[in-house]
């Protein structure tokens, strides 16, 4: 089966690591993949690369002109496909109208909640809302969050066309490995006794860094040995506005700027307790799951799927509450190390029952089959 992929662009990002995850584990030869990112080469490219035939169209993000579509109409009737499958917004759009009266179905993948439209950029908020009215238009609309889903069908996505398939993790790479734990501590200069809180996740808006430091300013005040780790695009020494506030906050010893990593599962072994601080937009947080998988618990903001993820293996609070994210990883602090070890063993055995990555590959492909043979059907 041949599939073919458009993606608004391959920076870091979660909808751009599962498709990573798709590709590597649907393979040849039952599967050949060819990959079209709207945007310029990003940093996720070269790992791509290796694993599909990659396309990059260069064009600008957010742009949606004539010649734009036209572009990429002339690439989806290059070759013949079984299935288009577009990832996030823009891209879902574009395949719509690039690949409108093409043979191939298409199918859209949506990977963001949809708490409200005014946290949305201007030139989203006119996506989002074309996006509804042309829903009926693909075979079916994917979302990897049961909350994403029924926020866009109140909004007006079609229904019946939309499922919900969870992002899948590799739980041998993602999985407790104390010699990781104490190499990267090590690195990071985090002492043996130390209690380490991280946060994984690039710095925007969304993310809300601010009520993460917030909240380790209120528990550092209670666990005087704590650390907290950042790790992401913008999490770095470069960010003068993040490191303004880390300094406001007087945090500026205790936080450890790591910037983009590619050992993330080297860093969650690190850490005794994982936070999500999303204010909103959050779909299935992949690095809560990713820290689970290795065995750590996660206190999580109730954004999007993350509180039905966690269960009863961490703890939910408000976002935007910095006093309740503090508290509960105090709660967490105060299990000791055996007790936040019997949760992560628990966290860990949830990822491998619900979410681990061959499960949702082949939810992927049986969906991709149905769709193919339906449409072969109607032709």
């Amino acid at each position: 089966m041949k599939i073919c992929h458009v993606i608004t662009g391959l920076g870091t990002g979660g909808a751009q690591a599962a498709l990573y995850r798709l590709v590597q584990t649907l393979r040849p030869p039952d599967f050949e993949h060819v990959v079209i990112a709207l945007g310029a080469e990003g940093s996720m490219s070269a790992m791509l690369a290796e694993l599909a035939e990659l396309h990059h169209l260069g064009m600008y993000p957010g742009r949606l002109l004539p010649n734009d579509v036209l572009r990429l109409r002339r690439m989806l009737r290059a070759r013949h496909y079984d299935v288009i499958q577009s990832w996030m917004y823009h891209a879902n759009l574009m395949t719509a109208m690039a690949g409108w009266g093409e043979a191939a179905p298409v199918v859209w993948n949506i990977r963001h909640s949809l708490h409200a439209l005014s946290h949305e950029k201007r030139a989203t908020r006119w996506v989002i809302r074309a996006g509804a009215r042309l829903s009926r238009r693909p075979a079916r609309i994917i979302f990897n969050a049961a909350v994403s889903r029924a926020q866009h069908v109140a909004f007006g996505y079609d229904d019946e066309r939309s499922v919900v398939i969870p992002n899948g993790f590799d739980t041998s790479v993602f999985a407790p490995c104390a010699a990781e734990r104490a190499r990267v501590r090590a690195e990071l200069g985090v002492p043996p006794d130390a209690l380490a809180v991280g946060l994984v996740a690039r710095v925007h808006p969304m993310k809300d860094h601010a009520t993460f430091l917030h909240a380790a300013r209120h528990f550092g005040e209670m666990h005087p040995r704590s650390i907290f780790v950042l790790v992401g695009e913008g999490a770095d020494a470069a960010n003068r506005e993040l490191g303004a506030l880390i300094d406001q906050l007087d945090l500026r010893n205790r936080v450890r700027l790591c910037g983009r990593r590619s050992d993330i599962a080297a860093i969650d072994n690190a850490l005794d307790i994982a936070a999500s601080s999303s204010a909103w937009g959050e779909a299935f947080p992949n690095a809560t799951a990713e820290a689970m998988a290795c065995g750590v618990p996660c206190v999580v903001t109730e954004v999007g799927d993350a509180p039905a993820i966690v269960a009863d293996t961490g703890a939910v609070v408000p976002p935007r509450d910095p006093i309740a994210l503090g508290d509960a990883w105090a709660q967490l602090a105060a299990l000791g190390v055996e007790g936040r070890r019997a949760l992560g063993q628990r966290a860990r055995a949830r990822v491998i029952q619900h979410y681990a990555i061959d499960a949702g590959a082949r939810r992927y492909a049986d969906l991709y089959q149905h769709i193919a043979e339906a449409s072969c059907a109607t032709h």
